[in-house]
């Protein structure tokens, strides 16, 4: 039944008394509805307008986008709000949802900041997300989360390798620095609290990383940290203005005696993967690995082939024409003369593995063979002293001891390294310089340097 008219104008379908301009009223619980049907090619809708303006919502099926119901301002095909598919995907702001909620643009939960929980189920957790708003506190996996963020279960961080300089972003989080030396930027400081980097060596060479704090800024109070050794690693953090080491991994320093300046001596391994050998990162009596073939702080003692550690390797020991009658002089002088043996009668066995009678070396560590000392040399890019300063050991031009007069020679432009390897009444050395490299023999009262193989 359809009523019309009255003071108020309002229309009634089903009721002689409507409440509303249009009032739908029916007892059949499946005739209760309003249809709108397009018959040709336009859009069943409903506008919602104020006064003889352009509507200011529009809501019905869009027939040109397949048939897809929606809500707009001002038409359905133009700034659409809301759309719901034929497969059930509802967009907002989003007329090709493809996923049941497909939300472009930002979304605010609770925004009354009452204590509103909210959660995200999962196929086999009720709380796989959950938003404690009493306790303002978020768990994974979790219905009570016992910290501001609780995660139960594993946490994946995203691994960046890198093999040259590189500026970090927000795209990195661990980074794993091969290949070097180069330098790692860290971002400015100021845009970056709470900022946590994992940066890690992982050279085999064990080549120099600078880690460098951007300008001014810091790690530690310094503008530039080194990972100087293979596997040496930081976890450092941002504090809006400079950076701060919360974690460091090093493998630890080895320790054995004392320097000539009373110091004590320590060093790390260092591996060849070419060759498959540890060695000592440093010459014996070296205050650190080599930075440049002519870093005299990497240049370390000059032995005399044979002789154990009693002062006479020291660069500027007292020297003595006086020939030692037995393994042990008893003294710290070089012994020259001219002579081709410190020692007046020969032994061989001196320098012979861990266990010979004069080894030098630390324990575990002894002088390499000439075929060890040999098979460096030939993995190196190139022959010659610019080789062996790149190869993986640092090796440094740092000399010899003259065995006429103890005089130091060839410093800053050769380097020479003896062998436990004897050749008759002398014995094997690795010789090089800017042009060259190769292994010789000389007398054993020569003072060279001596680089400890890990045995």
């Amino acid at each position: 039944m359809f009523y019309g008219g009255g003071v108020n104008a309002q229309v009634g379908i089903g009721t002689t008394s409507p409440s509303n301009d249009l009032d739908v009223e029916s007892g059949d619980p499946t005739k209760t509805a309003i249809e709108i049907n397009n018959t040709s090619t336009g859009d069943p809708k409903i506008n919602f307008q104020f006064g003889v303006s352009a509507p200011t919502f529009s809501m019905g099926i869009d027939n040109s986008d397949a048939d897809k119901f929606k809500i707009g301002t001002s038409a359905l095909e133009t700034s659409t709000r809301l759309t719901i598919d034929a497969s059930g995907n509802c967009g907002i702001n989003n007329s090709s949802p493809t996923a049941t909620l497909d939300v472009d643009g930002s979304a605010i939960f609770n925004e009354s900041s009452n204590a509103r929980d909210f959660r995200i189920e999962s196929d086999a957790n009720t709380h796989h997300f959950y938003v404690d708003g009493t306790n303002n506190e978020i768990g994974v996996n979790t219905s009570t989360p016992a910290s501001t963020l609780d995660i139960q279960g594993s946490l994946g961080l995203k691994v960046t390798p890198i093999t040259a300089a590189t500026t970090l972003n927000q795209t990195h989080n661990v980074v794993l620095c091969n290949t070097g030396p180069y330098t790692v930027t860290l971002p400015a400081a100021a845009s970056n609290t709470g900022k946590v980097y994992y940066i890690k060596n992982i050279d085999a060479q064990g080549d120099i990383i600078t880690i460098d704090g951007n300008a001014s800024e810091t790690i530690d109070g310094i503008t530039t940290y080194l990972l100087n050794v293979r596997n040496h690693a930081l976890r450092i953090i941002c504090d809006g203005s400079n950076w701060h080491i919360l974690e460091e991994y090093k493998i630890s320093e080895q320790s054995g005696g004392t320097k000539c300046d009373g110091s004590l001596f320590t060093w790390n391994d260092v591996f060849n993967p070419t060759t498959g050998k540890s060695w000592m990162d440093r010459n014996l009596g070296a205050t650190q690995v080599a930075t440049s073939s002519v870093d005299a702080n990497s240049y370390g003692d000059l032995y005399q082939w044979g002789r154990l550690k009693d002062g006479h390797q020291c660069r500027t020991s007292s020297t003595t024409a006086t020939q030692s009658s037995t393994d042990v002089p008893g003294n710290a002088n070089f012994i020259t003369a001219g002579s081709t043996n410190w020692r007046s009668t020969t032994n061989d066995n001196l320098w012979q593995g861990v266990s010979g009678v004069n080894n030098p070396c630390p324990s575990g560590y002894r002088l390499p063979t000439e075929t060890e000392l040999n098979a460096e040399r030939t993995s190196w890019s190139t022959n010659n002293a610019a080789g062996a300063f790149a190869s993986p050991l640092k090796f440094s031009m740092a000399g010899g001891r003259n065995k006429i007069d103890g005089s130091l020679y060839v410093v800053d432009t050769g380097g020479r390294y003896w062998t436990s390897t004897v050749s008759s009444t002398n014995s094997q050395y690795l010789d090089y310089d800017s042009g060259s490299a190769s292994l010789i023999n000389d007398n054993r009262s020569a003072g060279f340097s001596v680089r400890c193989i890990k045995n």
